[in-house]
């Protein structure tokens, strides 16, 4: 019994793991497509179903969780627009940028591969393709039969002679050829060179005269060679080998460097290269990294030593490592490299061993935990490892004396990350106070008008001034396009739009330059008087207008549509490039015809909208097309009762009117019904007759009075 309980109570621990699992989604771009990989246990049910633009995987796992983490940093084409998960268990939705479709299939049993390109919707490879038809065997004497051993056939193939292994390769391709497998292209009769008769192993030269193709090799296009190439990762360098902590030395600093610049050149100039490698070590240990880099220079030469020392002052020196890396690809490791590889590579893999990278970064000497932690936690923040970013801070400032503007900038990105506003402002205030900046205080400006910007909120003159004068300070430099783009969005947070769209133009045009040029058109939209605003749009390049985001053209196109410039606004929503928004695009095209006097061509652009949206549009319309019946179903629809009321009295249905609403529109109908009432006579009665017809005058008169007063209201 106490067996029995164990193991289901194992049972159920093995269960409850499995109800939840993380499962990762890498991505990669290829030429024509956009590809997903998604790893699965082995026999997971799946599917992949088609959406509009877009599609959703569904996996047969409960609780199931999709890692999306990394699936953009990866990826540069527009094929994908977004990826989300609703719930837990629940499918994987993805969202396309362009008009694509997505193919799927299934390799090794444990990777589901999903294709996005731009092409028709392709059929699923399923069992209604059939699979290839072979013929059944033709009985035949084989001519070898009496030539092969039985048991010469069962033996491994490195025991087998030149001769056996001949005569069992012989017979397995003509078994082939006779079943239609192989096709067997033999070389022409004629005189061959003799070999030795030897009881060497296998031939050295076996496809001189043999080439042998199968029906796998007609599959390939159909089966489009999908393999995901498998990713060679370099050999984890051990703690041992690098051996960081003893660079240092154990005595003072000057001694040791005394006594190792001492020993560099030996006798007849003579260069000890072992020393020089300790020297660079000894700066490298101690932060020393411009040093260190001069040190290697006596060298000559390379070698995966100074390599590594090399990658590693470059970084304390410059933040950064030109050439090639030798910690790249060790963020996966259990070892000291794991932090090196995190810091030069800047940026967080999917392997990371982030327990590993922590207590690395603890046994650093502590100038080197104050020179390098604010970097870490950084990196670890745009990871999505804010804890861990919170602790290695924690750890600067257990070290540290005084806050350094690094440590506050970092701090603020935490701060950021975390929703506290008003804490990231206050320490980035800091940043630019501080006695100790140097580039940290136009990158803590950056990020300040950055936070105004996704406010919405203003900055003030003074940090305007700021952002010029560090425009002028930092010219030539690799931070003036930061610099630069930052004063330009702080005009424009300041209302001065036409100072910023000039900038603009002075800045060389890369992505962070587009980016800016989208912040500064939507303060225009948003916050500029009519003039301004049309004198910047109507006037904008043909650049700039087509590096305008979707978000940003249909904010321009929606204010140049309610300002009545129809024919911009219409241009504005018709770009190429445009692949998301659609229904936003098509009402502001719908719009534009409408103010063109082309009501049916917006009636056109409305039918590739859902019918919930855009209803008091489509009511206009309708309405300009004088089918006031169909504008009265519209606003019926949408619970607008008094209007739908309104055009079915002008659309002569007074029978549609809902009466019991007693709108005024109802009682407009009410009246128009009983005027509409043909009076009836009595000729048979003079007297009775004009006394009717005076007092049913009377009464028309009054409710005609009542019918213009209701509708002049």
């Amino acid at each position: 019994m106490i067996r029995a309980a164990i193991l289901a109570v194992a049972l159920m621990a093995i269960a409850c793991a499995a109800v939840a699992q993380d499962v990762p989604v890498r991505s990669g771009e290829h030429e024509g497509y956009t590809r997903l990989v998604v790893q699965v246990p082995t026999n997971t049910g799946w599917t992949l179903a088609q959406t509009k633009n877009g599609a959703r995987l569904s996996v047969a796992l409960d609780g199931v969780k999709f890692d999306t983490r990394s699936v953009f940093r990866r990826l540069t084409q527009n094929r994908l627009a977004a990826i989300s998960q609703s719930t837990p268990g629940g499918a994987l939705e993805m969202q396309f940028g362009c008009d694509c479709v997505a193919s799927s299939f299934l390799h090794n049993k444990t990777m589901i591969v999903v294709d996005i390109a731009p092409a028709a919707l392709l059929p699923e490879i399923s069992g209604d393709i059939p699979s290839p038809l072979l013929p059944k065997a033709i009985p035949a004497q084989n001519p070898l039969k009496q030539t092969q051993l039985p048991e010469a056939l069962s033996l491994p193939l490195l025991s087998l002679n030149a001769q056996q292994f001949e005569s069992q390769l012989s017979a397995r391709l003509l078994q082939g050829a006779d079943r239609e497998l192989v096709d067997l292209k033999i070389a022409p009769v004629g005189p061959r060179a003799s070999i030795a008769q030897e009881p060497a192993l296998a031939p050295m030269d076996l496809d001189a005269n043999i080439t042998v193709t199968s029906v796998l090799d007609e599959l390939d296009e159909f089966l489009d060679a999908g393999i995901i190439p498998n990713e060679r990762q370099p050999q984890c360098l051990s703690s041992a080998d690098l051996s960081f902590g003893t660079w240092g030395g154990t005595n003072p600093f000057p001694e040791l460097v005394s006594a190792l610049r001492s020993a560099v050149y030996q006798e007849f100039d003579t260069l000890d290269e072992t020393k020089v490698l300790e020297l660079a070590k000894l700066y490298a240990s101690h932060g020393f990294g411009a040093e260190a880099i001069q040190a290697l220079g006596l060298l000559g030469r390379n070698s995966p030593e100074s390599e590594r020392i090399n990658a590693i002052a470059q970084y304390l020196d410059d933040g950064q490592v030109s050439g090639s890396n030798p910690f790249k690809g060790q963020q996966g490791c259990d070892s000291d490299a794991a932090l090196w590889g995190v810091l030069t590579e800047g940026n967080l893999s999917d392997d990371v061993r982030l327990k590993t990278v922590e207590q690395t970064f603890q046994r650093l000497p502590k100038h080197l935990r104050r020179q390098v932690g604010p970097a870490l936690a950084e990196i670890l923040t745009e990871g999505k490892e804010v804890e861990a970013a919170r602790r290695v801070l924690r750890t600067v400032d257990r070290v540290s004396d005084y806050s350094t503007a690094s440590a506050s900038q970092a701090k603020a990105t935490v701060a950021t990350v975390e929703g506290d506003g008003e804490r990231a402002e206050t320490l980035l205030r800091d940043v630019l106070s501080s006695s100790d900046t140097t580039v940290e205080a136009p990158l803590a400006l950056a990020r300040l008008v950055e936070k105004r910007w996704l406010d919405r909120g203003s900055v003030s003159a003074k940090e305007v001034e700021l952002a010029a004068s560090y425009a002028v300070e930092f010219r030539g430099s690799e931070l003036q396009p930061t610099t630069q783009r930052t004063h330009a969005v702080a005009l424009s947070l300041n209302h001065e739009f036409d100072q910023a769209l000039n900038l603009l133009g002075e800045i060389p045009k890369d992505t962070e330059d587009e980016v800016a040029l989208n912040r500064v058109t939507q303060m225009l939209v948003e916050r500029a008087d009519d003039t301004t605003f049309l004198r910047r749009t109507l006037i904008m390049s043909k650049r700039n207008a087509h590096a305008l985001s979707t978000e940003t053209a249909v904010a321009v196109a929606t204010r140049l549509a309610s300002l009545g410039f129809a024919g911009p606004a219409h241009s504005m929503a018709s770009r190429i490039q445009d692949k998301t928004q659609k229904s936003d695009r098509a009402r502001i095209r719908a719009q534009s015809a409408l103010q063109s006097n082309r009501p049916h061509q917006a009636l056109l652009e409305l039918a590739k909208t859902p019918s919930t949206d855009a209803v008091d549009l489509r009511a206009q319309v309708l309405q300009a097309t004088g089918d006031f019946a169909a504008t009265a179903n519209v606003l019926r629809a949408s619970d607008q009762h008094e209007a739908a009321n309104r055009f079915f009295w002008l659309a002569d249905l007074n029978d549609e009117v809902e009466t019991k609403l007693d709108d005024r529109y109802s009682q407009v109908s009410q009246s128009t019904q009983f005027l509409s009432q043909p009076l009836t006579r009595s000729p048979d009665r003079p007297l009775a007759d004009a006394r009717e017809l005076l007092q049913h005058s009377a009464i028309t008169r009054r409710e005609i009075v009542a019918l213009l007063s209701k509708v002049a209201e």
